[in-house]
């Protein structure tokens, strides 16, 4: 049967992507390379799925680095609000949270994956599950199927959602690159995102499960600020993740390729110099006559403690009341400018998304269709568009599905009108 859609990757994007191309009255055959649906959709936000982003448009575009402007039109389509809509109607409520994050009110991920499937399943598509994709079959450039093993699929078009190569327990394991390549699309170079960084301070390790809430955190390259996120921090064995580090990853991935980076915590980011000064005043002065530790220990977490006291270079047993301005001024240097050597990110298989794709040069933005290859589309984590954490790549990927399930079913639907 030719005229058939087929759908690889059963994630977010291959789910709408196909849910929507039934839905508009296509046939549709979703091929998942493994047991399950919606396997990376089900750990997002540690289970909780942080599914969108609630932000106006363009604040949503800062978030999506230099290729942003590909999916303006795209969301005009199909925005946060059409997601929230989605869900709603299908027995997921939200709700949004600090940072426009939107959560389902369940605060399952599950929930998520569910209704996803009962959309695909509401409009007959059909499940071919453990059906990893060896090949696209393109004739005189279109396409008209795929291989699996030693079979053949006919497909008058065919819509890759075949994610990253993040998390690839999950499936994500970058089959689909290759398979793009295969057909001549180019693929921008595959690097780490919203990944943990690696550190090369010998003090790193002894900080390991040292959480601060509320930090700035700031990424520089020699004397250039690179990027810049607030939020929390962890510090591990290896280096330093948390929100803030996992945001700041993306920039850090690309500018490492040169070099080492600095990465500086402002730990008091409310206060500037002279307010942190001020402060600091206070704090010595009500301490009256006890040791630097005693203060450094009511001021920090207890696993912070030694290796600040160290970095200070100011004695454990110095009495606050003989503190010198210099000293002061090391203590608050420290609170405003903690650093460390940034020397590589961890490996991609640990990173929530992938950097680089499908270069969007060769897709259509209206259409999410290949600008080589008649009858191919592309959705989702595939292509070169990457954002920050807070919803907003669920959201591309639920965008994209969208438009290349609705435009393969308009094709579909043109040929058998």
């Amino acid at each position: 049967m030719s005229e058939r859609i087929i759908v690889v990757g059963g994630g977010a994007a291959g789910l709408m992507a196909g849910g929507r191309a039934a839905e508009l009255g296509a046939q549709v055959l979703l091929l998942e390379k493994t047991r399950q649906l919606g396997t990376k959709v089900r750990l997002t936000g540690n289970g909780r799925c942080n599914l969108t982003n609630d932000s106006p448009l363009r604040e949503f575009l800062t978030h999506l680095g230099p290729n942003a402007s590909f999916l303006r039109n795209a969301f005009a389509r199909f925005f946060a609000p059409d997601t929230i809509a989605f869900f709603t109607e299908r027995g997921v409520p939200t709700v949004t949270e600090e940072g426009h994050r939107v959560f389902p009110v369940s605060n399952s991920a599950h929930d998520v994956a569910g209704a996803l499937r009962r959309y695909c399943l509401e409009h007959n598509v059909q499940f071919r599950y453990l059906s990893p994709v060896d090949e696209l079959i393109v004739e005189e450039g279109q396409i008209t199927g795929v291989r699996v093993g030693d079979l053949v699929l006919s497909a008058g078009q065919v819509i890759l959602a075949t994610g990253g190569m993040s998390y690839p327990t999950t499936g994500s394991s970058g089959d689909g690159y290759k398979l793009a390549e295969q057909v001549g699309h180019t693929i921008v170079p595959l690097r780490p995102g919203l990944v943990p960084l690696v550190t090369s301070d010998a003090f790193t390790p002894r900080l390991q499960g040292l959480s601060l809430q509320n930090v700035r955190v700031l990424l520089y390259k020699g004397d250039q600020l690179l990027a810049s996120a607030t939020g929390d921090v962890v510090f591990t064995h290896f280096g330093i993740s948390g929100p803030a580090v996992l945001t700041l990853s993306v920039a850090a991935a690309d500018a490492l390729q040169q070099g080492p980076l600095r990465l500086v915590l402002d730990m008091r980011p409310e206060l500037d110099d002279a307010q942190l000064d001020a402060q600091l005043r206070q704090d010595l002065a009500a301490a009256g006559k006890a040791s630097y530790h005693s203060l450094l220990k009511r001021m920090l977490p207890r696993t912070a403690v030694d290796v600040f006291r160290e970095r200070s270079e100011i004695p454990a047993d110095q009495w606050i009341n003989q503190f010198t301005a210099e000293q002061r001024g090391r203590l608050r240097r420290l609170l405003k400018a903690f650093d460390l050597t940034v020397v590589g990110t961890r490996p991609i298989n640990e990173a929530m998304i992938t950097l680089g794709g499908v270069d969007v040069a060769e897709i259509d933005p209206r259409t999410m269709a290949s600008r080589l290859v008649q009858g191919l589309y592309f959705a989702g984590e595939i292509i070169d568009v990457a954002g920050d954490t807070g919803g907003y790549n669920l959201q591309v990927a639920f965008t994209t599905g969208y438009l290349a399930g609705e435009h393969a079913a308009r094709t579909f639907l043109e040929r058998n009108s």
